[in-house]
């Protein structure tokens, strides 16, 4: 929200304030509570300012993109169904003749593409279905991509220069039915400041899952 003044020569209003509002249309929005996820213009994520995964205002995921065998997806319909839900739907054209993801022409893709569907849910965390879906009639080999990453930023420092400096990382989780891949980020600064000293600590944490899933 902005706020401006404009001179208005009219009866005796000399000065109104008047609000001026800058819609993100760029800015897919998923919340709930104090989490929102914020993703570009594509429902994906590339470390660029406001965009992210945000608990607290702080940047739990900066990166999240999918892609099929080393192609991009091609957005073909996304969209909010509420606050809390989004749905959106990619294909990606097929090269019949070996069966792997090529860089065809769009235009073409409708009767011989991969589908990926995402539905994603926000609440106390974030849920996301993925389904992919052959319509190519014939059987396909593939490989679905996930590039998550996080940098654990202020929202303020999405836009301006980095103030903490810690160390984070990253490590796989088995689990019986399931996979976990734990980021976590630690940072530490000694401060003396109004006869008060020590050292203060953050520590922050993710938790991507994946589970239910038909392959390897």
């Amino acid at each position: 929200l902005c706020k401006s003044h404009s001179a208005m020569n009219h009866g005796t209003m000399s000065q109104a304030p008047l609000i001026r509002l800058r819609p993100r249309g760029q800015i897919h929005c998923v919340s709930h509570s104090r989490t929102v996820l914020a993703t570009g213009p594509d429902g994906f994520l590339d470390d660029r300012p406001d965009e992210g995964l945000f608990v607290h205002e702080t940047r739990l995921l900066s990166r999240y993109r999918y892609s099929i065998d080393g192609a991009d997806l091609h957005p073909v319909s996304m969209s909010n169904v509420d606050q809390r839900s989004w749905l959106g739907y990619y294909i990606v054209p097929v090269d019949i003749g070996d069966g792997a993801a090529a860089h065809a022409n769009i235009n073409e893709a409708a009767q011989q593409a991969i589908e990926l569907r995402l539905s994603r849910f926000v609440g106390g965390s974030v849920h996301e279905d993925v389904d992919v879906t052959n319509f190519t009639q014939r059987p396909v080999k593939l490989t679905l991509i996930l590039e998550p990453d996080g940098d654990f930023a202020d929202y303020i420092e999405t836009r301006e220069e980095r103030q903490q400096r810690g160390e984070k990382s990253s490590r796989w989780v088995p689990g019986e039915s399931r996979w976990d891949l734990q980021l976590e980020y630690r940072a530490e600064h000694s401060f003396d400041h109004q006869g008060e000293s020590g050292v203060a600590r953050l520590a922050r944490g993710l938790c991507i899952r994946f589970f239910n899933a038909t392959s390897p």
